[in-house]
């Protein structure tokens, strides 16, 4: 079994498709206004064995180093994973729909939720007769929460959206994270949206309450960008890089060597600040699109600052 580290079903699809096309994954790329997007569909049973994943799709939207994003390509980025959301949000309707923004806002690369939701438009407290006064009858009711993590709040956070979601009843739920990738490639320059929920912490072997429809009862969609990749990740992948093949039992070695104590390490961008903060605004911008398709980005931009 290999100890690759990984979020992203695409890299995840990579790795396995090396000893052959894996049953149960079919796997749809194209390109929209320059953006690339892959689209990974997980089947059955064959497909979650193949690459770690649980049936469901996962749509891969190659933004750009989010650290140097504008103009047009940031426009196509925003709308391409909005679309993205409003397919998924199809089979929902016209419900509220709870956005959590997950992680420890005190750390920058695991801040992305967090920064994520100040951005979202609320509106589930604007209610009857106001909602005509403002002229916002047409808005989709939205809440949302940062709830931060465990070692915070001694309250798993799987936890409390559950708690959230029995007592305000939506239709569904947006989980924003940040992620692991495999490639250094990756990080900051790639957003997953997924239907299959998420695993907080799974991407750095600290597995945590799901958040899935299993546990809360409704969809959850799941959007993240790669912020971080696992040191022993890291080195594996630079020796295939230099076609250096690393079986199991090396790959075990490099693991030991540089996580001795079984406290992984893991490597971030130097410019992991602006990245972060740019991809929260995206991702915020994307999801403001999509839960509120007739308002502009500029009038959006208006309502949120």
């Amino acid at each position: 079994m290999s100890l690759i580290r990984t979020d992203l079903a695409l890299e995840a699809h990579e790795s396995a498709a090396r000893s052959g096309k894996p049953d149960g994954v079919v796997v749809e790329k194209f390109s929209r206004g320059g953006i690339n997007v892959s689209r990974v569909k997980v089947i059955d049973e064959r497909g979650e064995q193949a690459i770690g994943k649980p049936v469901g799709t996962y749509v891969t939207v190659e933004t750009g180093k989010l650290d140097n994003v504008g103009g047009d390509e940031y426009n196509e980025a925003v709308e391409a994973v909005a679309d993205e959301i409003k397919e998924i949000l199809k089979k929902v309707g016209n419900g509220l729909v709870l956005v959590a923004g997950l992680g420890n806002a005190g750390m920058t690369p695991d801040a992305l939720g967090p920064r994520c939701v100040k951005n979202i438009l609320v509106t589930r407290h604007i209610a009857g007769e106001l909602t005509k006064i403002e002229g916002l009858e047409s808005l989709r009711a939205v809440a949302a929460i940062a709830p931060g993590v465990l070692g915070q709040t001694g309250v798993e956070t799987g936890e409390i959206i559950k708690a959230i979601v029995e007592r305000i009843h939506p239709a569904a739920v947006i989980a924003v994270d940040a992620l692991a990738s495999r490639r250094t490639s990756r990080l900051g320059n790639t957003i997953q949206i997924a239907d299959t929920g998420i695993n907080p912490g799974s991407g750095i072997g600290n597995m945590r309450f799901a958040i899935n429809q299993e546990t809360l009862g409704v969809p959850v969609i799941s959007i993240g960008v790669p912020t971080v990749v696992d040191a022993a990740t890291l080195a594996i992948d630079v020796l295939e890089g230099a076609g250096i093949e690393t079986p199991p039992k090396d790959e075990e070695r490099i693991r030991a060597s540089i996580d001795p104590d079984g406290v992984s390490l893991f490597v971030t961008p130097r410019m992991i600040d602006l990245i972060v903060e740019h991809a929260a605004s995206l991702a915020a911008l994307a999801i403001n699109r999509a839960l509120h398709p007739g308002v502009s980005v500029e009038d959006i931009n208006k309502l949120v600052s």
